[in-house]
């Protein structure tokens, strides 16, 4: 099997032979149908970015594919090796941003509760829920933080982030169970529908997995949730993970994240609505609001969730930023970005529409 760059210089040898013999000729498209090649592109940076997201775009650097561990030691070690930056991140979001934190077992799991120096009174004394991101094995401890103080500290509600249990040692089900029993725990004190369940890219499908998981079990739903460029269909490989491949800093599907993925399904069908929502029956499905970018390499996946949900009647708001990458909408953490700042804006928006 020809896989990769490869398969090109192989249709090329092939077209070239083809239409150099009197008298034959292929159909390319015919007999393989959907290949489109792409040569070596000069892509400018976007027009209408402001400043600050514009010195994010310049500064990017797309890393090469890395090989997927072989073994769960490897796994284990790689794990650690990557947390370690984003742990000292979280910390640092949360001091730069003044929130407070601690962690607390809820229901038996480990979480974060996060506490904004501001509370907005809008929320009251509420919390929201929160799932990580991190292609489900990594950005587990302190790196939870950089999403829980993001959102805390824009939206002035309290936080608790579930530091779900995670691959090479617990696959799926694990984390949708520990999100689902976390979500039980809270609205015990709290009503359903004036709380928010969110998650970004790996945590945006725990987020949606979740609600449909508590679904199934007849359990009170949130009463809004923000995906943030989530995946959606882990049994096929959604287009921009072919078309942005070279633009986002997080790389490619190949390599380390192709093994994630793996390491996170396990034994399970890939095609199960609770590891590929946009398969699920998202009838009833609370208000759903989803973000991301025209350079984001889970962008199809975002963009078919949200086309999902409003088939099933659902509403549900996409909002697509230009030029943005992969969780770009957090760039605001410890640094001002004016399209971080919107994206808050647009948060706080929908939750006091629907959570009110």
């Amino acid at each position: 099997m020809i896989k990769g760059k490869n398969v090109f210089v192989f249709f090329g040898v092939a077209l070239m032979l083809a239409t150099s013999a009197p008298g034959f000729a292929w159909d390319i498209p015919s007999i393989y149908p959907g290949i489109t090649t792409l040569g070596e592109r000069t892509v400018p940076a976007p027009a209408g970015l402001s400043p600050e997201m514009l010195e994010v775009v310049k500064e990017r650097q797309i890393p090469p594919v890395i090989p997927a561990p072989e073994t769960t030691d490897a796994w284990l070690e790689l794990q650690a090796r990557f947390d370690k930056p984003g742990e000292e991140l979280g910390r640092q979001a949360a001091a730069h941003n003044e929130a407070t934190y601690e962690v607390r077992e809820i229901a038996g799991v480990r979480t974060y509760v996060v506490t904004p120096k501001k509370m907005d009174k809008r929320w009251g004394d509420r919390v929201f829920v929160h799932t990580h991101g991190g292609a489900w094995v990594f950005g587990g401890g302190d790196s939870v933080l950089r999403e829980a103080v993001w959102l805390a500290h824009g939206l002035g509600v309290k936080v608790v982030s579930v530091d779900y249990r995670r691959p090479p040692r617990h696959p799926f089900p694990a984390a949708v169970n520990d999100a689902v029993a976390v979500w039980l725990e809270v609205i015990k004190n709290q009503d359903a529908a004036k709380t928010a369940l969110f998650g970004t890219s790996a945590g945006g499908n725990i987020a949606l997995a979740t609600t449909l998981k508590l679904k199934k079990l007849g359990k009170p739903l949130p009463g809004a949730i923000f995906a943030g460029t989530p995946a959606t269909d882990l049994e096929n490989v959604s287009d921009t993970w072919h078309t942005l491949t070279g633009l986002d800093p997080l790389g490619s599907k190949e390599g380390v994240i192709a093994g994630a993925f793996e390491l996170y399904v396990g034994k399970s069908d890939p095609a199960n609505p609770l590891l590929s929502p946009v398969n699920g029956e998202l009838d009833g499905f609370p208000p759903t609001i989803l973000i991301s970018g025209t350079r984001d390499l889970l962008l199809s996946d975002t963009v078919r969730m949200h086309r999902a949900l409003r088939a099933a009647g659902v509403v549900a708001d996409l909002h697509v930023y230009d030029g943005q990458t992969h969780g770009d909408y957090m760039q605001n953490l410890v640094r001002p970005v004016p399209e971080a700042d919107d994206a808050q804006r647009e948060l706080r928006a929908f939750f006091d529409k629907h959570l009110r």
